[in-house]
């Protein structure tokens, strides 16, 4: 998820970014500086859902396996893996040689602690549901250890695959309690060295990490001897430590600003990297206040928004229209869904709130993410001229994330980006920690759980169809674009693309100076 995320379904999705190959061997050393617009909360994985965070625990932590984006799984921290108890259990081989960065031993023991501790409720984990219908973990023996399911589990490897899930210390977390977010510690080819607010997140290379999966190039330590992250709110000042050569690399959750492409495709020395998103960028409707439960008061907002201007006039073109909570890259995607999804309609949207009672107006509260202020006045623009006027909060995404799970708002923008579709689990599941529409719906919950446990493809596309269906006339999100990744970098770094889910690896990147 941004502001956050498949065995069957990934999405095979083709770069198109302009990188020239690099004319000789890779070279060791150097140390990179990359420029973000957005904070982690917390780089904690059993803490957060945010891909602002996730885009560098990627590089700290490594997860059991990893997952392309054609469904083929490689080994990680376990170098192999069998089924049994009818595909319920999967038993890991663990990768010899390896341990955290503290020196503390990984085995079965430490990977069982991990789960168990993601799974307490004290720990209050927001995305332990990537995990399916798991009844718990066992070790077999120092180096083995069985995941067992209560059921089938469609989407198995794609948790397992990210970082949310991998391996953590215990004696780190043991040692530094509540600060162990700020204090990570994983396996990963990158070690956490420090977080300041003024400087950014340093990361340097874990010289004992002298393999990778074999779905990296780079089968060896990591090039790079450091990165740092810096954090660099404004657009402008970004891209101008960027061309004054301050940082190498723009790169990370919506970093890099749309409508600024055109004019960095032709600046000599700097190359981009572009590539179609895995998601959908929409606002949520809290069914929960007042007149929002009504959903002729939801389906007249949703007429109210002109995507095509937001994408025009904020994305300058870098984007096209989302018509349904599930994205288009997706093979489970609903072909009729720009059909049933709500057609820019001004008089149309007056009717509906006339017949809700509301002809004369209402007055609403609309919390943004920061990065996203254009698209939120045109929204506020738009909500406006059928008279609904909104009041727009904006908040980084780290504070934004932690407001919407209050539901202290009306309306909330939000997106996504995932491997699977998998991901509308907990946006519409009743009482999902991402449902940030608060609704509750028998039959989506039923459908939910189909779409999680049933290997059968077809049956499983009929019930994301139907809750696309269902998800669209009930008006619980307004969809409203889908995207491109996007990273701009000076000509000596090498290496650098964008993964299925906008994630580069610091792994395979280097610099040819």
């Amino acid at each position: 998820m941004k502001g956050g995320a498949a065995l069957a379904g990934a999405a095979a999705i083709a770069g198109t970014g302009l990188m020239p190959k690099p004319a000789h061997a890779a070279k060791s050393g150097g140390d990179l500086r990359i420029a973000r617009g957005q904070e982690s909360d917390t780089l904690d994985p059993q803490k957060t859902v945010l891909l602002a965070s996730h885009e560098i625990m990627w590089q700290i932590y490594d997860p059991l396996i990893y997952l392309d984006e054609k469904g083929e799984v490689y080994p990680g921290a376990a170098i192999s893996w069998s089924f049994a108890n009818d595909n319920k259990s999967v038993i890991f081989k663990l990768r010899p040689g390896v341990e955290f960065h503290d020196g503390s031993p990984f085995n079965a023991e430490a990977v069982a602690w991990s789960f168990n501790h993601h799974l307490d409720p004290a720990t209050a984990s927001p995305n332990t549901w990537m995990y399916g219908p798991i009844d718990g973990v066992e070790v077999i023996d120092d180096m083995t250890i069985a995941y067992h399911y209560k059921e089938l589990f469609v989407p198995l490897w794609v948790g397992l695959s990210y970082s949310y899930c991998a391996p953590i210390s215990r004696a780190a977390v043991e040692k530094f309690g509540d600060q162990f977010g700020r204090n990570p510690v994983g396996t990963g080819p990158f070690k956490f060295d420090s977080w300041r607010p003024d400087q950014g997140i340093k990361l340097v290379r874990n010289e004992k990490h002298d393999w990778a999966t074999p779905w990296y190039k780079n089968k060896g330590k990591a090039y790079l001897d450091s990165v740092e992250y810096v954090v660099i709110p404004e657009d402008a000042t970004r891209l101008a430590a960027l061309e004054t050569g301050e940082v190498h690399v723009i790169s990370g959750t919506e970093s890099l600003p749309s409508d600024k492409i055109k004019r960095l495709s032709n600046t000599p020395g700097l190359k981009i990297f572009s590539r179609p998103a895995v998601g959908v960028f929409e606002f949520m409707i809290n069914t929960q206040h007042g007149p929002l439960g009504d959903v002729r008061v939801r389906r007249a907002i949703a007429h109210a928004i002109d995507k095509e201007k937001i994408i025009t006039l904020a994305l300058d073109g870098q984007g096209k229209a989302a018509y349904s909570a599930v994205a288009t890259s997706y093979a489970q995607y609903n072909p009729r869904s720009p059909e049933l999804d709500y057609a820019f309609d001004v008089e149309k949207a007056k009717a509906l709130l006339a017949e809700a009672g509301h002809g004369d107006g209402l007055t609403l509260t609309y919390l943004n993410i920061d990065s996203f202020t254009k698209q939120a006045e045109i929204i506020q623009q738009n909500l406006s001229a059928v008279g609904i006027e909104i009041k727009i909060s904006n908040y980084p995404v780290a504070e934004w994330f932690a407001l919407a799970g209050k539901g202290d708002f009306d309306l909330t923008f939000c997106y996504y980006t995932y491997s699977d579709p998998d991901l509308i689990y907990p946006f519409f599941i009743s009482g999902g920690g991402l449902n940030f529409s608060f609704h509750t719906n028998q039959e989506l919950d039923d459908l939910n759980n189909i779409q999680r446990t049933s290997f059968d493809a077809e049956k499983r596309k009929d019930a994301l169809y139907r809750m696309q269906e269902i998800i669209i006339d009930q008006a619980y999100w307004v969809n409203l674009w889908e995207g491109n990744y996007l990273a701009v970098m000076k000509e000596e770094v090498m290496g650098l693309e964008l993964d299925v889910v906008g994630f580069h690896h610091l792994q395979e990147i280097w610099l040819d100076t």
